[in-house]
This record gives structure tokens, C-alpha cells and sequence, in this order.
């Protein structure tokens, strides 16, 4: 570990505390005295080069601009697909999929959860990843699939794809607060709730329970995006689509679901759709960082492409 302006002594002592980067960063000085065993003073000071390492301090528009270059990107396998997106899926960020059934939503999922053990100049992150299953929707068959035909060693990236099966919101919840621990033990690059939307729309049910589903998601919203800045990850969600009535004859006649609250909380938003065959369309509706515009890509039984391996394609 090297912090600037930090002596190394000092920085020697924080590795051997097992003190990484991001749990320093978020440490009160009290707190970091204690675990490391160092003065307030220079905890105080640990914590600001920490924070300033991470680009969680505050900056310049030119200082921020040099700290995003840097985040990591996952490649969807279709280059039409990710130049939408800026080069991919990227880390420190929540990124929101919305699609009907049959929209290519886990497909996905389960593409960026083989390409995010990819060496960087591949489209990958060099690392693992976390599926959060709340519809018990993961197949691993599906994954060696895909990972036969990309030339994967099956049972290595089977092993790097960790699954969480989470029942109900409250077991959400809890799953989300252990990821504090596995994320830097398991070097998780990417985390994927599929999907986010199940429980809260079953369990939250009637008018007088939305403003505690709306705070639940907000609660498990904020936390999700912490984990992605905190350990430099991508966290990925699927969301479900609900009829729009009041836009069946001057709009969409569909939405995403969670409501206004919810869509203010991911930094992408990406609405997917059937086409023809095998082919979707994936279009940014809300983005900070790109403009709003359409992709055309495949899913095939070897996985997303930007063209039809096959006519065969998956839901």
C-alpha cells in the first residue's frame, strides 16, 4: 500500500491490521487510532490520502475528469452495445437494466458475469462475481454454455461466480450487509441483483404500504452504490416493467417499475426490448454521461453478439 504524503512505517502498520484503501477511507479517526494503533493526528491524515486516492475527496472538474479515465469497464460482447454505454458497463456505479420478459435481461447478466473475469485489454475487470437471485432465475448450465463456446475454462469461471439466493427482502438486506467482508476476500468486480424489483413489489402491496417500500428501496439503493464506490465494482440490477396507463395513446405504453423515488437512483438506466429473432434493442434513457440512443444486439445460445450466431435465442 502507498499513500501519498503517508511514511511508509506508517503505511506498514496499516497493512498489518489487514487496513485496506476503502475501509480507511470511510474510518473515523477514532476508529483508525484504534484498529491501526496510531495517533488521531496521523490517522486524521491517513484517512484524507486515502480518500484523495480513491477520488472520494473533494476536486477538481479536471482532477475528476483524470479519476474517471481510470474506472474499470465490462464489455456486454457487443461493440454496438457498449459504445452506448461509453466503452461498457462501468465500475463505481449503479446500472440499471429494465425489460419484459424475454427482453434479454439475465442473459446479459450472466454474459457480464464470465466477460468481468477478462484481462482489462479484453473488456474485463480481472475478477469475480456476486449474483444476487431473487426469482431463482440463475442457470449454471446457461453459463457454461456461453463460457464453452467463449473458450472459457468452464470450471474455473463457474467458480468465480458466486450466487446469493435471496428469499425475501429482509434476507435482501442481509446478503447486501456480508458483502461488506466477501467483496475485497473474494476480489468481486461485479455485482448483479436479478431482480431488484420481485420482492418489494410482492411484499409492499396497497397504498398505504408504499411509502415504507419506497424508503426500503432507497435504504438498499444507497447501500448497493456505496459498495460500488467504496471497492471500485459494478453493480448491476435488473427491474421489471409495468403498464403506463396514462401513456397508451400519447407515449410508451410501458415503464420501469419502483416508481420516481427509484429512478433517481442509478447513474445508467438502460431499457431493453424484443426484436426480431434472436435481436433486442437496448436503448440509454438516462444517463449523465451519454447521450440517449438505441443499440441493436443478439442473444444467441453463445451469448450476446452483435450478430445471429444462430437462430435459436433466450428469454
Amino acid at each position: 500500500m502507498e499513500l501519498k504524503g503517508i511514511d511508509k512505517k506508517i503505511t506498514e502498520i496499516l497493512e498489518k491490521a489487514n487496513l485496506n484503501l476503502e475501509t480507511i477511507a470511510v474510518s473515523t479517526a477514532e476508529e483508525l487510532s484504534s484498529l491501526a494503533e496510531i495517533d488521531n493526528k496521523e490517522a486524521k491524515k491517513v484517512i484524507k490520502a486515502a480518500q484523495e486516492e480513491l477520488g472520494i475527496q473533494p476536486m477538481t472538474a479536471l482532477k475528476f475528469l483524470e479519476h474517471e479515465s481510470k474506472r474499470g469497464k465490462i464489455t456486454t460482447s457487443s461493440t454496438e452495445f457498449d459504445t452506448i454505454l461509453g466503452g461498457g458497463i462501468w465500475t463505481q456505479e449503479l446500472t440499471e437494466l429494465a425489460g419484459s420478459f424475454g427482453s434479454g435481461k439475465t442473459q446479459l447478466c450472466f454474459q457480464l458475469c464470465l466477460n468481468v473475469q477478462l484481462p482489462v485489454d479484453e473488456g474485463g475487470l480481472e475478477g469475480n462475481a456476486f449474483f444476487i437471485d431473487t426469482e431463482r432465475t440463475f442457470s449454471p448450465r446457461r453459463v457454461v454454455e456461453i463460457a464453452s463456446y467463449r473458450e472459457f475454462d468452464v470450471e474455473k469461471a463457474l467458480g468465480n461466480i458466486y450466487i446469493g439466493s435471496a428469499l425475501n427482502t429482509h434476507h435482501l438486506f442481509s446478503i447486501v450487509d456480508e458483502l461488506e467482508e466477501i467483496i475485497p476476500d473474494k476480489n468481486i468486480k461485479l455485482l448483479i441483483v436479478d431482480s431488484f424489483a420481485s420482492h418489494f413489489r410482492s411484499e409492499f402491496i396497497g397504498k398505504n404500504r408504499l411509502v415504507e417500500r419506497q424508503q426500503k428501496i432507497m435504504q438498499i439503493a444507497e447501500k448497493l452504490i456505496a459498495l460500488a464506490v467504496k471497492f471500485d465494482l459494478a453493480v448491476v440490477v435488473t427491474n421489471q416493467i409495468i403498464a403506463n396507463v396514462e401513456e397508451f395513446l400519447f407515449g410508451s405504453p410501458e415503464e420501469p417499475a419502483l416508481g420516481f423515488a427509484w429512478a433517481h437512483r442509478p447513474q445508467q438506466r438502460i431499457f431493453l426490448r424484443k426484436s426480431r429473432g434472436s435481436s433486442r434493442i437496448a436503448r440509454l434513457f438516462d444517463s449523465s454521461r451519454m447521450p440517449e440512443r438505441e443499440a441493436l444486439f443478439y442473444v444467441t445460445e453463445n451469448g450476446l453478439s452483435d450478430a445471429p450466431f444462430s437462430s435459436d435465442f433466450y428469454s
